[in-house]
């Protein structure tokens, strides 16, 4: 599934794709959806916005469009209709003067009023966004203080939206060892030091992988891990066996939370 540097990515390419421009072509693979597309159609689209994994493309009448890949949904840019690729159809294609966005295999697409957005299911329960410029460290430590994470492992708390919106596996690896906390740790066990250096890490990890999208000009798409794993560099992840880059011993694999998870015994405690 597509992390929040991901998403992040795909805001932007969509923000230079969209935003001041006219829809002129919309088209929803869902019956319901599609009667109602002239909430969108000759629209002029304000803003792109990506909050945890989530993308919201708001318009100006009152309405915004929430896409959400999930595991398998996947986006493609293309010049014009006649472009689009044979085979299974996009379940939401986007068109300005300026290109074709389509989104693929992505099964939570839905209108909303843009001043309802609050109650929208997943919207609605996200924590702070760890790529978020208005979230710094002093926010996160105090979100931290929430009771209903204190008895949860570092491991499970850093795949959970409500927690960090954004976060997700490849990132929960590597933020742990920035952090050098082992994940079967209690977030009410950390040190008062050691949650500042959680803290830190969702806040840098996170945005460095941000960063290392931009220096890309082709979205994340289906293989955007790959990608990740080329312009990012893991320290940890996916690297089982390999030395410690502290050189404290090696990588182990685990399996925690139902994900891999790839941290070093020597240096996270």
């Amino acid at each position: 599934m597509p992390e929040g540097p991901e998403t992040h990515a795909l805001a932007d390419r969509l923000s230079t794709l969209l935003v001041d421009e006219t829809l002129t072509h919309v088209r929803f693979i869902d019956p319901a959806l599609q009667r109602r597309r002239g909430l969108l159609e000759g629209q002029r689209v304000l803003a792109v916005e990506a909050r945890g994994k989530a993308l919201l493309t708001a318009v100006e009448d009152g309405w915004t469009l929430y896409t959400h890949s999930h595991l398998f949904g996947f986006w493609r840019f293309v010049a014009d209709l006649d472009a689009l690729p044979d085979g299974a159809p996009p379940r939401l294609v986007l068109a300005s003067v300026r290109g074709i966005a389509a989104l693929y295999a992505a099964p939570a697409i839905s209108l909303w009023r843009t001043d309802e957005l609050g109650a929208q299911p997943y919207l609605s329960k996200l924590g702070p966004d760890v790529l978020d410029p208005e979230i710094d460290a002093k926010a996160l430590l105090a979100h931290m203080r929430t009771p209903r994470f204190a008895r949860r492992t570092l491991a499970v708390l850093l795949l959970d939206q409500a927690f960090a919106a954004g976060m997700g596996n490849y990132l929960r690896s590597e933020v742990l060892f920035k952090a050098k906390l082992a994940p079967y740790r209690l977030l009410q066990d950390l040190t008062t030091g050691e949650r500042r250096r959680l803290a830190n890490a969702l806040l840098d990890v996170p945005r460095r992988a941000y960063r290392a999208k931009h220096d890309d000009a082709l979205p994340p798409g289906k293989d955007y891990l790959a990608k990740t794993r080329a312009q990012f560099g893991f320290e940890v992840f996916e690297r089982k066996g390999d030395p410690c880059p502290r050189g404290d011993g090696r990588i182990v694999e685990e399996r925690l939370a139902g994900r891999r998870l790839y941290w070093c015994k020597g240096c996270q405690t």
